[in-house]
């Protein structure tokens, strides 16, 4: 008898919702209008967040631009949190070093090398990860910070047992 009265209620719910379109129409134009729009940018989870620096070690100016672009795509991240050299924690520091490619012509590009290492604190032994090396022009900075990024994303999601 139960079940009868339950259906005979959600048919004459949906029966009473097809004879007014309008006001179905304007309880989902409410529901949207209250709906809080979502963020474009995952905040920052406390168990997915890496400490990173960035080490630069170089005289050239397109090494310095990388060297600031690097710093500027972690500091931008959701992914990482951006510290100084001087704060004793856990992280994952980016060793940069960079030369120009050709001594009489500085401005043609740059050779870089890049050593990925994690440090527990001052006065623990800092242990290698992994390392590239390669070259770059003024037109692929850019491309080459959001390589180096990936990359770093990629070995603290491989070794993120380290920070934990």
């Amino acid at each position: 008898m139960k079940m009868i009265s339950r259906i005979v209620l959600v048919c004459m719910f949906l029966g009473a919702a097809a004879l007014s379109p309008n006001a179905a129409q304007s309880a989902v134009q409410q529901a949207t209008q209250t709906a809080k729009p979502i963020q474009d940018k995952p905040e920052k989870g406390v168990d997915r967040v890496t400490q990173v620096s960035v080490q630069l070690e170089g005289t050239d100016s397109i090494g310095a631009r990388l060297g600031t672009q690097l710093n500027d795509r972690f500091n931008r991240s959701s992914l990482f949190s951006l510290t100084t050299e001087g704060k004793d924690a856990p992280k994952l520091q980016l060793l940069l070093t960079t030369s120009p490619e050709f001594s009489g012509r500085p401005a043609v590009g740059s050779i870089y090398s890049v050593c990925w290492v994690f440090s527990q604190g001052s006065g623990y032994l800092a242990y290698l990860l992994a390392r590239d090396m390669g070259t770059v022009s003024y037109e692929d900075i850019e491309a080459l910070a959001d390589k180096l990024v990936e990359r770093t994303d990629g070995i603290a999601a491989k070794y993120g047992n380290l920070w934990k």
